[in-house]
Formats: C-alpha cells, structure tokens, sequence
C-alpha cells in the first residue's frame, strides 16, 4: 500500500493535526509525526496500516456484505481512549456501494474522523489522467490552508475562484493555477446543507467520464469532503502490471474538517465515551451517456 492509501480505510483521525498536538478537556497530547511537523491519517500506523478482523460477511442474495473490526488501544500513535471500530461495506441495487463506519469511544474522549481513501478513475485503472472527468461539487465553501496544508480556520466561499465546481467542469480545467498539492487539488470542502438534521445524507459531488459514460454520485453524512488528485502519486505499480502516475484518479473522502481538534470554529470531531461516532457514505454508480447538471 506504500504511502498512497490506495482503497485504505485510514484513521484514526485523517488528513492532517497541524503540529501533531492538541488540547482535550485542558490535557495536551503529542502524536506521532509523520507529514512533516504534522500528523496525517491517523500517524505512522494509523488504522490504514493495521490489521482488521472479519466479523461477518454475506457473499449471496442482492445485497452482499462485509463487516471489519478493529479494536484501537488507548495511546495507540498518541490518542486518548480505546475505540471498537467497525466498518461495513455493502453492494445493492441497482449500482450502489455503501460505507458505514460505527465507532465508539470506550473510556476516554477522543477525536474520531475516519476517511475511506478510494481512488477513482472511471475510464479504467491503466488509462492514464483523469483531467478530462467531469466533475460537480455540493460545496460552495472550502477551507483553505497555509503553506503546510493545515487549515487557516477560514471557510470561504469558492465562487469565483479555481476550487469552483459548483457546475460540471473537467477536472483538469484550472488545474496549472492551483497552488501546492503537487500542482493538483488537495482540498477540504464544506458539503452544503450541514446546517439541516444532524447526521442526513447529503449529496456531495457528481463524477463523469466522458469517453465511457461511466458515472457515479456520492452522497454521504460528514460536513467535509475532500478533493485529491493524485497529485503526488508518482510511478506506483498498480493491478496487472499497470503503473499509475500523477492525476492517474482522484479522491473524494468523505470527512471532518482537516485539524478539526485545534480549530473551534468547525464541526467538532470530538467523541466522548459511551457516544458512537457515525459515517455513512454510498457511491451510486450509473451509465450517462450524456450529463444532466
């Protein structure tokens, strides 16, 4: 799985805490560093690089599924409290592909943000970029971030400016005039429609690949996506010989806000015992011959 997370189920809190520090309930914890002076997906060992446990699986019928566990320690890469972890992946009807990830903090309060690290390329796994998907946000905010990819702990609006997707455009069109991320996006967005029943599914984003028609809609349950596109994936061996290269797919996790924990201001990602931290999220897949904005 190397560094890129490919398919990984990372945690246990994704993207970055700047400074690998923060203060819960007056206590200050240091994690383990491993992006820079920052933490990412969970430090060193996060929960993409542990070992889970089938707990259950169903293989027949029109709704096949599989459940893994995993059971994190208290201290486990410098975080507070024992979590039992648990995440389902189920396939529907008609083309539906459902994640759902139930934590619950054991004995101490914690941050929770769990992230599946899928990367998508909808023209096939040896096609080269995805700069020509189309792709549609529900997001009319973003948090931007300094020169280390923390969050300022603005959330403005992206109007007007290179994140926009509020309608279809390929992904490669503003791509030479973003900033950082390896010349890609790299971005957190705030999906619309958070301030509705707490826990609602909400559409997120629309992808499309012109040349094959293949298509999906995400719709999930956390108040922040964000936008990866490979922009540091660099001559990876991939599946059947392929080797993928940079803007090979794109990433849309589903999420917190980055550096959550230090910023007061944006949703809290704080579990306290006995809670149970919940994230749904289902890829809806379909053949689009041509885009319905």
């Amino acid at each position: 799985n190397g560094s890129a997370s490919f398919g990984a189920m990372v945690g246990r809190v994704a993207n970055r805490i700047a400074n690998a520090r923060f203060v819960l309930d007056g206590k200050t914890y240091h994690l383990l560093r491993n992006d820079g002076n920052s933490t990412i997906h969970g430090g060193p060992k996060g929960f993409g690089k542990v070992i889970w446990t089938v707990k259950e699986h169903v293989s027949h019928g029109d709704s096949p599924y599989i459940t893994f566990y995993y059971h994190s320690l208290d201290g486990e890469q410098g975080f507070p409290g024992a979590l039992d972890v648990y995440v389902k992946y189920q396939l529907s009807r008609p083309y539906d592909l459902s994640i759902r990830m139930n934590v619950t903090a054991r004995n101490k309060a914690t941050p929770v943000n769990l992230a599946n690290h899928a990367y998508w390329n909808l023209a096939g796994h040896g096609s080269g970029d995805v700069l020509k998907h189309e792709l549609q946000m529900f997001a009319s905010h973003y948090t931007p971030v300094d020169g280390s990819m923390i969050p300022t702990g603005e959330v403005a609006p992206v109007a007007g400016t290179m994140y926009d997707f509020g309608r279809r455009i390929p992904v490669g069109t503003n791509m030479k005039i973003v900033p950082g991320g390896g010349g890609g996006y790299d971005m957190n967005y705030a999906v619309d429609g958070q301030h509705g029943q707490q826990n609602a599914m909400r559409p997120v984003a629309r992808v499309r690949d012109p040349k094959s028609g293949r298509a999906f809609e995400l719709w999930a349950n956390q108040p922040g996506v964000q936008f990866y596109t490979a922009s540091w994936l660099i001559n990876e061996k991939g599946k059947a010989g392929k080797v993928y290269g940079q803007y090979g797919a794109l990433c849309l996790e589903t999420q917190a806000y980055p550096d959550a924990v230090n910023h007061p201001n944006f949703p809290s990602s704080i579990v306290r015992p006995g809670q149970v931290y919940k994230h749904d999220m289902v890829f809806r897949f379909s053949y689009q011959a041509t885009y319905d904005a």
